[in-house]
C-alpha cells in the first residue's frame, strides 16, 4: 500500500519508523510535496521480516516512479531506506536519513538513558518491554505518547502526524531482526556499500546519538553529509521550531 501526495512523475518516497508506526509519515509527505510541487510518495510497510519489507518497498517504487528517486528513510526507515538502496542501487538517487538510530552496539546504551530521564517509572516499565521486544498490543498504542515525551523538544500539531495504527507484532519481529543486523555489523556493511549520496538530517535534542551515525561512517569511509538542527528532537518535521529549517534542507537534497 501506498499514499500518492502531489502529481506524477513521484520523485520522492518516504519510509516510515517503528517498525510497526504506519501512516506516521502521512503529515511529512503531505508537506513536503505542498512545499516542494514535487510528488511524494508514502510508503507504507505490511509485512513481517526485512527482507519481505524491502522487497515490498522495491515494489511501490517501481509501480509508483518512472526514475530513480530520493528514498527518506525516518528512525527505523532511515535503516530500512539503507538496506533497500544497496540492494536496488538502480532505484535511488539519494539517501536521507531522519533521525537515525546508531549502527553500532556501543552507542545504544546513550539512548535509553536520555530517554528514561523524562518518563515516569510506568512508562519506564512499559518502554523496557519494547526494547525486550515484548511490548503488547496495548504497550503499542501507548508508546506514541510516550516516546513523544521521551524523544522530543517542542512538538505542533500532532494529530496531523499521528500514525493510522501500530503493529506490536511487526515491530517485535522487525527490530529482533534489525538489532541483530546492527550487532553483526552487516548494517553497517550495507552503509558501505551504498552507491547513491547519504544525507543525514537530526535533531540536537534526539536521543540517537548523532556521533552513532556519524563516527562509524568516517571511520569507515563513507560520506555523508549531516545537518544538525538545534531545539530539536527525534522527528523534525514536527517540531515548532525546527520544522521551516528541516524542509528546506530536505528539499534541497532532494532538488
Amino acid at each position: 500500500m501506498v499514499r500518492l501526495y502531489g502529481k506524477a512523475p513521484y520523485k520522492v518516497v518516504l519510509v516510515h519508523g517503528g517498525p510497526g508506526a504506519i501512516g506516521s509519515l502521512k503529515g511529512c509527505a503531505q508537506e513536503l510535496a505542498e512545499l516542494s510541487q514535487i510528488g511524494v510518495v508514502e510508503a507504507i510497510q505490511s509485512k513481517y521480516s526485512i527482507a519481505e519489507i524491502i522487497e515490498e518497498l522495491y515494489n511501490q517504487i517501481k509501480d509508483n516512479c518512472s526514475d530513480k528517486v530520493s528514498l527518506v528513510g525516518h528512525s527505523w526507515g532511515a535503516w530500512l531506506a539503507a538496506l533497500s538502496a544497496e540492494k536496488y542501487p538502480e532505484l535511488i538517487e539519494h539517501l536521507i536519513l531522519i533521525g537515525s538510530g546508531p549502527l553500532e552496539d556501543k552507542y545504544v546504551s546513550e539512548i535509553g538513558a536520555r530517554r528514561f530521564q523524562n518518563l515516569s517509572e510506568e512508562d519506564r516499565a512499559i518502554f523496557q518491554r519494547l526494547i525486550d521486544n515484548q511490548a503488547t498490543d496495548e504497550d503499542m498504542e501507548k508508546i506514541p505518547d510516550i516516546l513523544e515525551r521521551s524523544d522530543n523538544y517542542c512538538l505542533e500539531n500532532r494529530e496531523k502526524h499521528k500514525a493510522d495504527k501500530t503493529d506490536s507484532e511487526m515491530h517485535n519481529k522487525v527490530w529482533n531482526e534489525a538489532a541483530k543486523l546492527r550487532t553483526s555489523g552487516e548494517l553497517l556493511t550495507a552503509f558501505k556499500n551504498i552507491k547513491s549520496k547519504i544525507y543525514l538530517i537530526q535533531g540536537q535534542f534526539d536521543p540517537h546519538p548523532v556521533k552513532g551515525v556519524t563516527i562509524p561512517l568516517q571511520e569507515n569511509g563513507v560520506t555523508c553529509e549531516t545537518y544538525i538542527l538545534e531545539k530539536c528532537g527525534h522527528s523534525p518535521f514536527m517540531e515548532k521550531y525546527a520544522k521551516d529549517e528541516f524542509y528546506k534542507i530536505l528539499i534541497q537534497a532532494i532538488l
